[in-house]
């Protein structure tokens, strides 16, 4: 998968949870730690800090901070 595919995919299923399992920080580095498993995409850096950091950027564009 490409990390753009990637990067949609973690937002998508994050947006699917509950607004209230998805509106701080910590839920997102959480959720983050699920999402490793199953979506795998290539990157020459940590996968979690990718998919925490769009998750966290969700939540700051969305208002959830």
């Amino acid at each position: 998968m490409l990390k753009t595919e990637a990067e949609q995919e973690c937002i998508r299923r994050w947006r699917e949870l509950p607004r209230g399992l998805r509106s701080t920080p910590d839920q997102a580095a959480s959720f983050a730690v699920v999402l490793m498993d199953s979506v795998v995409f290539e990157t020459s850096g940590d996968r979690y800090s990718f998919i925490r950091g769009w998750l966290q950027r969700d939540l700051l564009l969305r208002g959830g901070l």
